[in-house]
C-alpha cells in the first residue's frame, strides 16, 4: 500500500522492532494510497490529510488526488530522527483511513548542503521582520527571473523544440550560472486553451507537453466560463511535478502564484467559486513539500481585481490558513500589497500575508517609496519588488534621461533592495511569457512577436542580478541590520538616482548611484569618525577603489567620486579605532 520514493536512500534500519526507511531532512517522502470507494469527483469529494510527527514538531499535510483511485501525500522531515505519520479516521474509506507509516531522517553533510542550499530548510521570515532566512538561520535573498509559464510546454522538458526554443533544464542551468536562485511562476492558465493571453503565438500553449489542460474544459466555445474549476486534470500536474522537483534539486526557490487575475473564476457558480479552496489546497499538497514564496493570486494591473478577487482569496485563507511547513505567503498587488490587500475593507487580514510586495503599477523610483512604507509599517513584514522595469518590453517602460534599458533595470534592482526590499528582487524582461510579446505601435518593443526566450537570456544586463546577490550577502557587512536611508541621509535625492541603507548604529551602510549620475554626500553619520569607502562593480562583481573618509563635526561624509560613469554600488564601514 505504501510506496516511498523520490530520492530516498536505499537503506533500512531496524529501530525498536519497527522497520524504518531512511531519508534526509528536507527530502520528500511520498506515500501512495488507493481508495476503496468510487467517487464521482475525487478532487472535490475527498478531503484527506496526514498527520506527521517527529522531533521537528507536528504537521498537518494535505494529500492530493492523482487520478483514478490514487491519492498521494508528500512528507518532509524538518529535523533528524524518527518520524511517524497517520491518516486517522476522516474519510470513511478503508483504503485511505487508518494508514500509518514511519521513516528515519538523517542530516545532510556540509558539502551536500553547499551543493544545494534548499537542504538548509524551509525559508521563513527572520526575527527582524525584514528579511528571509533558511530553516538553519542562513540568510536567503531571492534573486528571481520571470517566466510566468514555466510549468507549461512553452519550456519543454529535455527538448529545445518548444516556443521558448530552450529546454527547461538548459534555461535553469543558464540562469543558475548567472547567479539566479528563483523563478516567478504562475502555476496554471486554466482558460488559455479557449481564450489565451499575451502574445498570440502562445495562445493555447500554456498546457502540459501532452496537451493536458490544468482543469477540464466544459465548453470550448465559452471563453469566459468554459473551464470547469471543479474538475482538476492530474495529467497536467504530473508533468509539472518533474519541473518543481528539478527546481528544488538546483537550489531554486520559486515565487509561485495560483492563477492570473484574468481568469473569471470569481464569477462562476457557487460550487466552482468554492473550488478555489480545493485548488489552493491541491497546490500546497503537491508542492508545499518544496521551498517557495506563495502568492494567493497574480493581480497584474487591473484596478478592479481587488473587488472581484478578495472574496475568493479570503475564503481560501479562512479555510487553509498557513502553508503546511510555514513557507511565506503574499498576494501580488497593483502597486503595494500594504495599500491594497491590507487596506481595502473586507480584503485580507494581516495574518494572510507573511511577506509584502510591490508590483507593476509603477516601474520607476515611486516603487522605492512603496517599499519604504512597507519597511516602516507598524506591523512589519519583509518586502520585495516582484515586477519592476522590464527591458525590451516597451509599453510605456522607457528609460529616463541618462539611462538605457540595462542601466534602468539595474537602477530598479539596487534601488528597490536598498529602500527596504530586503527579501530580494525579481528580474523581468520582454520574454516573461516565454516569447517576446507583440510590440505595441508607438509604445516601444524591440523584438518581433514570438521571438523565443532562448534569444533573450544574454540580452541587457540580467546576469548582473547575480552580482546584486553577491553584494547584498557579502560577508564584510550584515544587510540584515540595515534600514532605508536614501531620503533621510543622502544630501541629493531627486528622482532617487542614488540609494542608501544604513544600520541603526550608523556603523555600516550600502549604497548605489545610477549610471551617468554623480555621487551624493551623506549626512547625519557619526561625527568626527573615519569610514572606509569601497566601490562594488555591479556588472562583474568585486570591490575596488577603497579609501578612508572622515565625517565632520555634524556627521557629514564627503563621498569620493565613482570610479567611472557607469552605475556603481558602494559600502561604508566605520573604521576600527
Amino acid at each position: 500500500m505504501k510506496q516511498v520514493c523520490i530520492n530516498i536512500i536505499l537503506l533500512t534500519v531496524i529501530l525498536t522492532g519497527e522497520l524504518f526507511a531512511a531519508t534526509h531532512v528536507y527530502e520528500v517522502v511520498e506515500e501512495t494510497f488507493t481508495a476503496n470507494k468510487t467517487y464521482a469527483n475525487p478532487y472535490i469529494d475527498v478531503d484527506l490529510w496526514v498527520t506527521l510527527n517527529g522531533p521537528g514538531g507536528s504537521y498537518n499535510i494535505p494529500a492530493f488526488w492523482d487520478g483514478g483511485g490514487t491519492f498521494r501525500v508528500r512528507l518532509v522531515a524538518t529535523q533528524p530522527g524518527n518520524w511517524t505519520w497517520s491518516t486517522g479516521n476522516q474519510t470513511g474509506d478503508n483504503g485511505l483511513d487508518n494508514q500509518t507509516g514511519a521513516f528515519k531522517a538523517v542530516a545532510w553533510t556540509g558539502d551536500e548542503i553547499e551543493a544545494n542550499p534548499n537542504r538548509r530548510g524551509f525559508i521563513r521570515v527572520a526575527s527582524n521582520n525584514h528579511t528571509l532566512e533558511y530553516g538553519d538561520g542562513t540568510p536567503f535573498f531571492y534573486t528571481g527571473d520571470t517566466w510566468w509559464s514555466t510549468l507549461t510546454r512553452i519550456y519543454a522538458w529535455g527538448s529545445d523544440d518548444c516556443l521558448a526554443n530552450i529546454s527547461f533544464q538548459k534555461a535553469i542551468a543558464q540562469r543558475k550560472a548567472q547567479g539566479f536562485n528563483g523563478i516567478n511562476i504562475i502555476a496554471s492558465f486554466p482558460s488559455d486553451k479557449i481564450k489565451g493571453i499575451w502574445d498570440k503565438s502562445s495562445h493555447g500553449e500554456k498546457v502540459a507537453e501532452d496537451g493536458s489542460t490544468p482543469f477540464e474544459i466544459a465548453d470550448p466555445q465559452d471563453a469566459a466560463h468554459g473551464v470547469d474549476y471543479t474538475r482538476i486534470n492530474p495529467r497536467y500536474w504530473q508533468q509539472a511535478d518533474r519541473k518543481m522537483k528539478h527546481l528544488w534539486d538546483q537550489g531554486f526557490v520559486p515565487f509561485i502564484e495560483s492563477v492570473r487575475r484574468h481568469e473569471q473564476w470569481y464569477s462562476e457558480n457557487p460550487a466552482e467559486r468554492k473550488a478555489f479552496v480545493n485548488y489552493i489546497r491541491y497546490l500546497w499538497a503537491r508542492y508545499g513539500c518544496y521551498n517557495m514564496i506563495f502568492s494567493w493570486v497574480h493581480w497584474d494591473w487591473d484596478p478592479e481585481v481587488l473587488d472581484v478577487w478578495k472574496a475568493m482569496v479570503n475564503m481560501a485563507y479562512r479555510e487553509l490558513g498557513t502553508m503546511p511547513y510555514g513557507q511565506p505567503r503574499t498576494a501580488m498587488a497593483w502597486g503595494s500589497s500594504l495599500t491594497t490587500w491590507l487596506a481595502e475593507p473586507d480584503a485580507l487580514p494581516h495574518g494572510a500575508l507573511d511577506v509584502h510586495n510591490v508590483s507593476n503599477r509603477y516601474r520607476d523610483y515611486i516603487q522605492f517609496g512603496l517599499l519604504r512604507d512597507i519597511f516602516y509599517d507598524g506591523t512589519p513584514k519583509p518586502g520585495f519588488n516582484v515586477e519592476p522595469f522590464y527591458p525590451g518590453w516597451g509599453k510605456g517602460n522607457t528609460p529616463e534621461p541618462g539611462l538605457d534599458e540595462c542601466t534602468k533595470a539595474q537602477f530598479l534592482m539596487y534601488g528597490s533592495v536598498l529602500n527596504g526590499g530586503f527579501v530580494g528582487h525579481a528580474w523581468g524582461d520582454a520574454y516573461y511569457a516565454g516569447v517576446a510579446t507583440t510590440p505595441i505601435p508607438g509604445r516601444g518593443g524591440h523584438f518581433p512577436a514570438s521571438d523565443p526566450h532562448r534569444n533573450g537570456f544574454n540580452r541587457w544586463c540580467a546576469a548582473s542580478m547575480g552580482k546584486l546577490k553577491d553584494f547584498i550577502l557579502d560577508s564584510g557587512h550584515d544587510y540584515r541590520t540595515l534600514k532605508p536611508a536614501s531620503v533621510t541621509h543622502m544630501m541629493t535625492t531627486p528622482k532617487e538616482w542614488r540609494a542608501l541603507a544604513l544600520s541603526s548604529d550608523l556603523s555600516q551602510g550600502l549604497g548605489f548611484i545610477a549610471a551617468n549620475y554623480v555621487k551624493a554626500d551623506i549626512k547625519d553619520l557619526i561625527p568626527n569618525t573615519q569610514y572606509k569607502v569601497e566601490w562594488w562593480n555591479i556588472d562583474h562583481g568585486g570591490w575596488t577603489n577603497m579609501s578612508y573618509r572622515s565625517t565632520d563635526a555634524y556627521g557629514n561624509l564627503i563621498m569620493p567620486n565613482k570610479p567611472d560613469s557607469n552605475g556603481w554600488a558602494f559600502r561604508i564601514l566605520k573604521a576600527s579605532n
